[in-house]
């Protein structure tokens, strides 16, 4: 994880994890901490497969706000075919589970103050409390957890 989380740093998309393990990883539910260990598993593989093409293009980048990402994007030509399709993949899956993450919290809104409304917020208390009473909430935040659930399983 150290690793993965220094990588992210050097990509410029460590707010991204970060937002996820506020998110998801404190929910201290199955299904949270799949969430994160695909998210973290995806950044895995991208850090092996394109530590020598960000050595040998972009070692001289300064890390952060996106520098980094946007270095390799120039050198997209060069950089190894696994690298580049790791980096697409990655990308894909972070951008899923950011969507997916934000369309489960516009859905369940309304549940989190009515069915969830006395569950003290923090450490994933009120998604574990949506998960557990799914047959109480609307449909719409229904919905919303069971695609949350099918990101997970991938």
């Amino acid at each position: 994880m150290k690793l993965s989380t220094q990588f992210l740093v050097k990509l410029g998309l460590a707010p991204l994890l970060f937002a996820f393990s506020i998110g998801i990883a404190s929910a201290q539910t199955d299904l949270a901490k799949t969430f994160v260990e695909r998210l973290i598993g995806q950044i895995e593989k991208l850090e092996k497969s394109c530590v020598k093409d960000i050595k040998k293009y972009c070692a001289n980048v300064t890390p952060g706000e996106g520098r980094m990402v946007y270095c390799m994007q120039a050198h997209e030509d060069k950089i190894s075919p696994g690298c580049a399709y790791d980096l697409s993949d990655a990308a894909l899956a972070m951008q899923t589970a950011g969507e997916v993450l934000k369309e489960a919290v516009n859905a369940c809104r309304a549940d989190i103050a009515g069915v969830c409304g006395k569950v003290q917020p923090g450490q994933g208390r009120v998604a574990a409390c949506l998960i557990a009473n799914r047959t109480a909430v609307a449909k719409g935040c229904a919905d919303a957890i069971q695609k949350v659930e099918a990101v997970a399983a991938k």
